[in-house]
């Protein structure tokens, strides 16, 4: 037992003067087990501290990168999944009837992955990540039993359980404030007990720079998705107004020369007939009204008509831009690039 405890102290005098001050309650140390366990806490710290360092820089380089609430918790799940050696990610975002929806999950090797349940009600006050989402201050949950709530475990269902995983850590991400959450990052791993190594403070440290890092990116991309839809609908439909308002102005033009077209035609074929067969005015009203029965206004009406089913399927857009800032949603476009999906269906009109 002196041999570990003197094998372990380096590393835990490398903590210590790396700024680490572990919290030693005033409990004397009896034995040399007691020492050895409280020198290996405080040896584990290092690394601790180092994975820390590592989570944070790897999510603060990806936060200058906009994204869709879905993407920014596939990016973040994906950072922590290698950092925190787990199996598997899932992650849920809260919808407006208070469900957290599976968006994203990943095996990190590419393997498949259970079927897990695609809807959470928080008000499930069973289940410890949706206890622990209603207490408003949690940020981190670790659950050891991941059988199903009905024999007595942490999980939905059994199906993960199923699958061989033990082990959940699971990331509550709030806003500053203690605000109602927003976003879960759940990891998974096989191994029994396979995120009790880590450290309390370590975890709550990690999740709070999870929060900040992915709460910002939201707050950053939403804010810039309400500037562009508020400048969008004021300018945009101010233009479509006006485009509207003239091809209407320019359809009852067509309205007008339609009408005229049909006296002039009328009046051509009275013209026609006052003159003898042979007669130059004849061929002339002849051919007058030949012209006039050719200008038929009917596609131009049509072409009127085009004009303004555009300025209604832009005025949906605008308005499915709006709705978007709550909910973006990426579709790939030409040369590999994602743009925002916008609705122009009629039936997704307000």
């Amino acid at each position: 037992m002196r041999g570990a405890v003197l094998g372990v102290m380096p590393a835990a005098k490398r903590t210590l003067d790396s700024g680490y001050r572990p919290e030693v309650r005033g409990v004397p140390l009896k034995s040399w087990r007691c020492l050895l366990h409280l020198l290996s806490s405080v040896a584990s710290m290092q690394s601790d501290t180092e994975t820390l360092l590592r989570v944070s820089n790897d999510l603060l380089g990806i936060a200058d990168h906009m994204a869709p609430p879905d993407e920014v918790l596939r990016q973040s799940a994906e950072i922590l999944v290698h950092a925190l050696h787990a199996e598997m990610y899932v992650c849920r975002l809260r919808n407006s009837r208070g469900e957290w929806v599976t968006r994203a999950a990943n095996h990190v090797n590419g393997k498949s992955i259970p079927i897990v349940a695609p809807y959470l009600d928080e008000n499930l006050r069973r289940h410890p990540v949706m206890s622990a989402i209603m207490e408003g201050h949690v940020r981190y949950v670790v659950s050891n039993n991941l059988q199903g709530l009905e024999r007595g475990g942490g999980s939905f269902d059994c199906v993960v359980y199923k699958e061989g995983y033990r082990s959940r850590l699971a990331f509550v991400l709030r806003e500053r404030n203690n605000r109602p959450a927003f976003g879960l990052v759940q990891l998974y791993t096989k191994r029994e007990y396979g995120f009790e190594a880590y450290d309390e403070r370590f975890l709550a440290k990690c999740a709070r720079i999870v929060s900040l890092t992915v709460g910002r990116r939201v707050a950053v991309a939403r804010d810039t998705l309400e500037k562009a839809a508020g400048a969008m609908a004021h300018y945009g439909n101010n233009a479509l107004n006006v485009m509207r308002n003239q091809a209407e102005y320019c359809g009852e033009l067509v309205e007008d020369i339609d009408a005229n077209l049909t006296r002039a035609l009328r009046i051509s074929r009275e013209l026609m007939a006052e003159f003898p067969s042979d007669s130059r005015g004849r061929r002339l009203a002849l051919e007058l009204e030949s012209i006039l029965a050719r200008a038929d206004l009917t596609e131009l009406a049509g072409h009127l008509g085009g004009v303004l089913e555009g300025t209604r399927r832009m005025t949906r857009i605008i308005n499915s831009l709006k709705k978007s800032v709550e909910r973006p949603r990426l579709m790939h476009y030409a040369l590999g690039h994602d743009v925002l999906k916008l609705e122009d269906d009629v039936r997704h009109e307000d």
